[in-house]
C-alpha cells in the first residue's frame, strides 16, 4: 500500500460518511413532513382578501379555517 494515498482514502471515507448522514436526515425530514396534519397547510390568498372579525371557524367538509363572518367555506363552498 502506498502511504501517500492514505490522506485521499481518509478524505473519501469522510465524504461518504457525510453523504450517508445527509441522506438519513433528508429521509427523516420527509417522513416527519408527511405525517403533519392537513390543517396546518398553507391556504390560498382568498382568506387574506376578506375582512376578519377575529373569530375563526372550520369547514365541516374540508376542515379549512375561515372567518366566522362568512356564510360559506371559501375553499369548497359548503355552508356553515
Amino acid at each position: 500500500m502506498y502511504t501517500e494515498f492514505i490522506p485521499i482514502y481518509i478524505g473519501l471515507v469522510v465524504i461518504v460518511v457525510l453523504l450517508v448522514i445527509i441522506l438519513v436526515l433528508l429521509i427523516k425530514n420527509k417522513n416527519s413532513n408527511a405525517s403533519a396534519p392537513s390543517g396546518y397547510m398553507y391556504h390560498t390568498s382568498t382568506q387574506a382578501n376578506q375582512p376578519a372579525s377575529g373569530n375563526i371557524v372550520f369547514c365541516k367538509n374540508c376542515a379549512t379555517p375561515f372567518d366566522a363572518s362568512l356564510k360559506a367555506c371559501p375553499k369548497c363552498g359548503t355552508p356553515r
